[in-house]
């Protein structure tokens, strides 16, 4: 990478700090029953500190991107809940696809495409969840927004 040359404390440092955000989000996960679901705050965290000037690393895109791949899921899980378990194993890949459609679909015409909000989307319909992880996810999410607001001025896209 040509930057890494010129400006290799920034390539450090917001590692660095990607790094330890992540460390944090995940020292708290005793507070939550479903692991899983957290994941794609690691995709979240590693846009917000190497493309920090991006468009979808903006607050609307993090969190309205995560509200949207948030509200598809829970509908899917909820519209498509099946009583028989062996039925959900047949149609996963259908729901599955529909799930990242439907999350596409909401985050385009809310105008807040964040594709790690995706994944959270399809996580919430391949294990179970509740509401209070729900919750961590995008008190986390806005966390993430609320550091990177304070140290955007000393970022720079890495990518």
């Amino acid at each position: 990478d040509s930057k890494l040359g010129r400006k290799p404390g920034h390539y450090l440092i917001q590692s660095g700090i990607a790094g330890l955000m992540t460390m944090v989000f995940l020292s708290f996960l005793h507070l939550i029953r479903y692991h899983g679901i957290v994941a794609a705050l690691g995709a979240t965290t590693f846009m917000i500190f190497t493309m920090p000037h991006r468009v979808s690393t903006r607050p609307r895109y993090v969190i309205g991107g995560y509200l949207m791949g948030g509200l598809a899921g829970v509908l899917i899980t909820f519209a498509l809940k099946s009583p028989d378990p062996g039925t959900i194993a047949i149609r996963i890949f259908l729901v599955g696809a529909l799930t990242v459609a439907i999350a596409s679909l909401l985050m385009v015409v809310t105008n807040t495409e964040h594709p790690p909000a995706a994944g959270f989307a399809l996580a919430l319909i391949l294990q179970p969840w509740d509401f209070k992880t729900l919750s961590y996810v995008l008190a986390w999410v806005c966390l993430l927004s609320v550091a990177k607001h304070y140290l955007k001025r000393f970022l720079i896209d890495l990518l």
